[in-house]
C-alpha cells in the first residue's frame, strides 16, 4: 500500500515538473519571438539583438544562436565579450577541419573589430591545439607575432601575450632535449639537436629582452623569472637586456599615474583621460612621442570607448599624417563608420581618405551609398555628404581623359546633383537646401566647366523661383557669371529683371547696372539704364508713401477706437454710479460688444485695396462671387506658380499680399473672369504647389465664414480605405505602387499636415468595392520599410460646427431659479444682499420691480434715495 502511494506521489510530482518545464518553454518561446519581431521592425535595436543571442545561447538553440550572431554582426562590430562567447560556443562543436577552419575566420574577424588581449589569448590557445606538424609550428609563431605587434605595447595585459609564446617556446625546447636523449648513440644527428637546443634557446632569450624593453605591468617578477631560467639552462646573462629593463621600468613609473586613473572605476570621464594619456605620449620630452605606443593607446581608448566620434576623429587624423598605411587606414575609416553611422564628419573622412589612396570609382560609390543609408539628423549633414562626393567626381575631370569619357563624367556629376535636390526638396521640402547651395555650385560648374550657359540660365530662374529673388546679393551672383561668360544682351535683361523686382537692396543693383553701362556700354544704353532706375526708384517711394499712409490710418483708427471705448466705458460708470449711489455696478463687456461697431482696424483690413509688387492694385470688394482666396502657400511660391496651379480653371489675375520687403506672407486674393469658373476653383483645395497644399476658399471677409472648397464625405464607403501608419517619406506613387495589384486605382490621396509633410495617412479610392475588399485583406498589418500599417474602410468622422461648441448664455429667470434660496435669504451680520444675478442685469431688474410699498395703489416712482435704501436694507 506505502509502495502504491509513494509511486502515485512521484508520478503526480513528475507530471508537475514536465507542465512546470512546458510553461517555461512556451513562455521563452514568447520571449524570443517578441524580440524576433521587435528587431524585424527595427532591425538597429542593438539591446534588442543582444537579449536574444543571450536567451538563445541559454536555450541552446544553436542554430538560431548562429543566425543571430550573424544578423548582428552585420549591422554593429561585436563587443569582445560577445566575440568571445561566439568563438568557445563554435570551439565546443568543431571537429572536422572545415569546421575549425570557420572557428579561425572568426577569430580572424573577431580581433579586427576591437583590440582585445583575451580574444588574441583564446586564438593563440586556439592554434596551439590545431598544430599537427612543423608547419604548423611556423604558423603558431606567425599569429604569435601577430598578436604582439597587436597588443605587446599594452601596459596592462600585454604581459600575458609573451608569456603565451615563451612558454611555447619552452614547449618546443622540451621536446628537443628529450628527442636528443631519445638518439644520443647517433653523433651525427645529436649534434644537429644540440644545435636546433642551442638555437631554441636564443630564440626565448630574444622573447624575454624584448618583453623586458617594453614598459610592462609585472616587471619585477618576469625579470625574475629570467634570472632562473639562464640559470637552468646554463645561458650567459646579456649586459643590454639589463640596460632595457632599467629603461623600461623608468617609463613604466613615469605612466603609472594614467595607468592607476584609468583602472580606478570612480574615474567618469575616461575620454579625457585617455586624450591626456595620448598627448604626454605624443610629447617628445615626455612619452618620447613613439607611434607605436600612440597606436596602441588609440587602439585601448576606442575599445574602451567605441561611441566617440571625436576620438575616431583624432585616431584617423593621426595615422593618416604619421603611418601613411593604406589598408590600415582605409579598415580604422571602415571601423569607425561602423561605430557612429551617425557622424557625417566619419563619412567624409572615409570617402576623402578612399580617394587619397586611388580606390576604385566602384569602391568610393559603394561607400556614399552606405552613408546616404545612415541616418543623419538635420538636411544640413545630407547636403554636406551630396557636395563632398559631388566635389570628388569634378576631381575625376582632372585627368587626362578622351571626349567620350569626359562627356559621361560630367552627365555623372549632373545626375548626382539633380539626385541630391530631389532627396533634399523630396524629404525635407524648402528647408532641405534654403540658399539653394547644390544649384548654386551647380551653375558656377556649367559656367566654367561645361560653357552651358543655357544650362545656366534655366538653373538660375529655378534658383530665383524658389524666393530667393528678394534678395540683391543672388541677383548680384546671377550677373556676375553672365558678365564672365555670358553675353552683353543677357547681363542688361537680368539687370532689368532684378531692378524691377521688389528686393532687399534695389539701389545696389541700380547701382552696379549704372556702373556696368560705364564700362561696357554707349550712350543710349546708359541713358536707358539710368531712365529705369529713375522710374524705379519713384515706384519705391511711392510705395513707401502708401505704405506709411496706410500705416498712419491704420494707428489713427486705432487711437479712436480705444478712446471711443474708454468714453463708452466711463458714462456707463457714472451712470451707474448715479443710479445706484456708492454701489458700483461693473461695465457688461457683453453689452459692449453689442453696441460697439466691429474694430475699424479690421473694418479697414476687409475692405482695403492690395498693393503688388508692381504698385497696381487688385480689387475684390465687390467681386467675391468671381474671386476665391488661397492660404498655406510656400513663401517661394509666385504668382506665376499659382496662375499654373489653377490654368485648367480659365483665365484669371492673382495677387500675393507681401510684407513691407516684398515677400510673400503665404496667402493672396484670385480674380477670374467668369463666376462660374469659381466652383471649378474650389476643387483645387489642398492641392499640392511646390509640395505644400494651397488651400483654397471662396472670398469672405470674415474668417469665421469662410469655408474651405473641399468637401469629403464622411459616410461609409466600401470602394475606399484608409490607410495609417505609412512611412513619412512615401509619396503618392509609392503608395498607388502598394494597392496597384489589387485593382484600378480611381485616385490615392495623402494626408498631409500644412508645411506639406506627410502625417503617414492616405485615402486609396478603388474603382469598385470587390478590389477595395481585397487590398484590405491583404494589406492590412503589412510591413512597409520597418512599418506596420493599418488599412480599413473609408468613414471620416462628421466635424461639428464650432458654434455647438459654444454655451450659450443662461436666461436670467432660468440663472435665477438655480440660485439656492439659503444664499439669497436675509443674512444677520451683512450690511448688503447681494444676489447672484449677473450684475449688468441687476439694474434693469430694480427698475422693472413691483413696489415694496405696503399700499397696493401707490404707483409714484422710486427716487434714488429710495433705492439706496431698499439695496442697504434701511427699513
Amino acid at each position: 500500500m506505502d509502495v502504491d502511494t509513494d509511486s502515485s506521489s512521484s508520478s503526480s510530482s513528475d507530471s508537475h515538473d514536465e507542465e512546470l518545464e512546458k510553461f517555461k518553454q512556451d513562455e521563452l518561446k514568447k520571449k524570443i519571438d517578441a524580440l524576433e519581431n521587435k528587431i524585424i521592425t527595427n532591425p538597429s535595436d542593438y539591446d534588442a539583438h543582444v537579449e536574444l543571442i543571450g536567451i538563445l545561447r541559454n536555450a541552446n538553440d544553436f542554430d538560431s544562436l548562429r543566425i543571430a550572431r550573424k544578423r548582428l554582426n552585420e549591422k554593429y562590430p561585436l563587443s569582445p565579450d560577445l566575440w568571445l562567447d561566439w568563438v568557445k560556443d563554435e570551439i565546443g562543436i568543431a571537429t572536422t577541419d572545415e569546421e575549425k577552419a570557420h572557428v579561425t575566420a572568426l577569430f580572424e574577424k573577431g580581433v579586427k573589430d576591437y583590440l582585445s588581449i583575451d580574444l588574441w589569448l583564446e586564438f593563440l590557445q586556439f592554434s596551439i591545439g590545431c598544430m599537427s606538424d612543423t608547419t604548423g609550428t611556423d604558423k603558431v609563431r606567425e599569429l604569435m607575432e601577430r598578436a604582439l605587434q597587436a597588443g605587446s605595447l599594452h601596459v596592462t595585459n600585454g604581459n600575458f601575450l609573451f608569456e603565451v609564446y615563451i612558454e611555447f617556446e619552452k614547449l618546443i625546447l622540451m621536446t628537443l632535449k628529450q628527442d636528443t636523449d631519445e638518439k644520443a648513440i647517433q653523433n651525427e644527428k645529436a649534434i644537429q639537436n644540440e644545435k636546433a637546443i642551442n638555437d631554441q634557446k636564443c630564440c626565448i632569450n630574444n622573447l624575454f629582452r624584448r618583453q623586458l624593453s617594453v614598459p610592462l605591468f609585472n616587471m619585477e617578477n618576469t625579470y625574475a623569472e629570467y634570472q632562473q631560467w639562464l640559470a637552468l639552462e646554463n645561458v650567459e646573462k646579456d649586459k643590454s637586456v639589463e640596460n632595457c629593463y632599467n629603461k623600461a621600468l623608468s617609463k613604466l613609473q613615469k605612466i603609472q599615474v594614467f595607468e592607476d586613473r584609468l583602472l580606478s572605476k570612480e574615474s567618469k570621464n575616461r575620454q579625457d583621460l585617455y586624450e591626456e594619456y595620448i598627448n604626454w605620449e605624443k610629447n617628445p620630452k615626455e612619452g618620447g612621442n613613439k607611434p607605436n605606443r600612440i597606436l596602441c593607446l588609440y587602439e585601448r581608448a576606442i575599445a574602451d570607448i567605441p561611441l566617440s566620434e571625436s576620438l575616431w576623429v583624432d585616431f584617423i587624423d593621426y595615422i593618416a599624417k604619421t603611418i601613411k598605411d593604406v589598408d590600415y587606414i582605409l579598415e580604422t575609416c571602415k571601423r569607425s563608420v561602423a561605430n557612429c553611422s551617425w557622424s557625417l564628419e566619419l563619412w567624409i573622412t572615409y570617402l576623402t581618405q578612399a580617394e587619397a589612396y586611388n580606390q576604385s570609382h566602384e569602391d568610393i560609390t559603394a561607400i556614399m551609398e552606405k552613408a546616404l543609408c545612415s541616418w543623419f539628423s538635420s538636411p544640413t549633414e545630407y547636403r554636406s555628404l551630396y557636395l563632398s562626393y559631388i566635389y570628388y567626381l569634378r576631381r575625376r575631370l582632372n585627368h587626362d581623359l578622351d571626349a567620350e569619357t569626359k562627356i559621361k563624367r560630367i552627365q555623372d556629376i549632373r545626375s548626382m546633383l539633380e539626385q541630391g535636390q530631389k532627396f533634399l526638396f523630396g524629404s525635407y521640402g524648402c528647408s532641405g537646401d534654403p540658399n539653394c547651395e547644390l544649384l548654386l555650385w551647380w551653375t558656377e560648374f556649367e559656367a566654367i566647366i561645361t560653357g552651358d550657359m543655357e544650362r545656366v540660365r534655366t538653373l538660375w530662374n529655378e534658383i530665383l523661383n524658389y524666393g530667393l529673388n528678394q534678395y540683391s546679393s543672388y541677383w548680384m551672383k546671377y550677373i556676375n557669371i553672365e558678365i564672365q561668360f555670358g553675353d552683353q544682351k543677357h547681363v542688361r535683361k537680368i539687370f532689368s529683371r532684378a531692378l524691377m523686382t521688389n528686393t532687399d537692396s534695389p539701389e545696389i543693383i541700380g547701382t552696379e547696372w549704372m556702373k556696368y553701362e560705364t564700362l561696357y556700354g554707349d550712350l543710349d544704353s546708359f541713358s536707358i539704364c539710368k531712365e529705369k532706375y529713375k522710374i524705379r526708384i519713384k515706384q519705391i517711394q511711392e510705395l513707401q508713401e502708401n505704405k506709411q499712409k496706410y500705416e498712419n490710418k491704420v494707428e489713427t483708427k486705432d487711437k479712436e477706437a480705444k478712446k471711443r471705448k474708454w468714453e463708452e466705458r466711463e458714462s456707463s460708470n457714472k451712470f451707474n454710479e448715479k443710479s445706484n449711489g456708492n454701489f458700483k455696478v461693473p461695465y457688461a463687456k457683453k453689452d459692449l460688444i453689442e453696441k460697439t461697431d466691429a474694430s475699424p482696424v479690421k473694418k479697414l483690413r476687409t475692405t482695403e485695396m492690395t498693393l503688388d509688387k508692381g504698385g497696381r492694385h487688385l480689387e475684390v470688394e465687390g467681386k467675391e462671387n468671381r474671386s476665391i482666396f488661397v492660404s498655406n502657400l510656400d513663401f517661394a511660391v509666385t504668382e506665376l506658380d499659382v496662375k499654373d496651379a489653377l490654368s485648367s480653371v480659365g483665365h484669371c489675375e492673382v495677387l500675393l499680399v507681401r510684407d513691407f520687403k516684398g515677400r510673400s506672407k503665404g496667402f493672396g486674393y484670385v480674380l477670374f473672369e467668369k463666376p462660374e469658373m469659381v466652383a471649378e476653383a474650389l476643387k483645387k483645395d489642398r492641392e499640392l504647389v511646390n509640395n505644400r497644399p494651397m488651400f483654397v476658399s471662396k472670398c469672405e471677409p470674415d474668417k469665421q465664414i469662410r469655408t474651405s472648397g473641399l468637401r469629403f464625405p464622411t459616410q461609409l464607403e466600401k470602394n475606399k480605405l484608409f490607410v495609417k501608419g505609412l512611412p513619412y517619406t512615401y509619396t503618392k506613387i509609392d503608395i498607388e505602387n502598394i494597392f496597384k495589384p489589387y485593382g484600378s486605382l480611381k485616385d490615392v490621396r495623402v494626408v498631409t499636415f500644412r508645411n506639406g509633410h506627410s502625417k503617414g495617412l492616405a485615402y486609396v479610392d478603388f474603382e469598385d468595392e470587390i478590389s477595395a475588399a481585397q487590398a484590405l485583406l491583404k494589406t492590412d498589418n503589412m510591413v512597409v520599410h520597418d512599418k506596420t500599417i493599418s488599412v480599413a474602410l473609408s468613414q471620416p468622422p462628421e466635424r461639428k460646427n464650432p458654434s455647438e461648441n459654444k454655451i450659450p448664455y443662461p436666461p436670467v429667470a432660468k440663472f435665477r431659479s438655480q440660485v439656492p434660496s439659503l444664499l439669497i435669504g436675509r443674512r444677520d451680520h451683512a450690511r448688503t444682499k447681494l444676489s447672484l444675478t449677473p450684475s449688468v442685469l441687476q439694474k434693469k431688474s430694480l427698475l422693472t420691480a413691483p413696489s415694496t410699498s405696503t399700499s397696493g395703489n401707490d404707483k409714484t416712482a422710486l427716487s434714488n434715495d429710495d433705492f439706496r435704501k431698499m439695496l442697504l436694507g434701511n427699513k
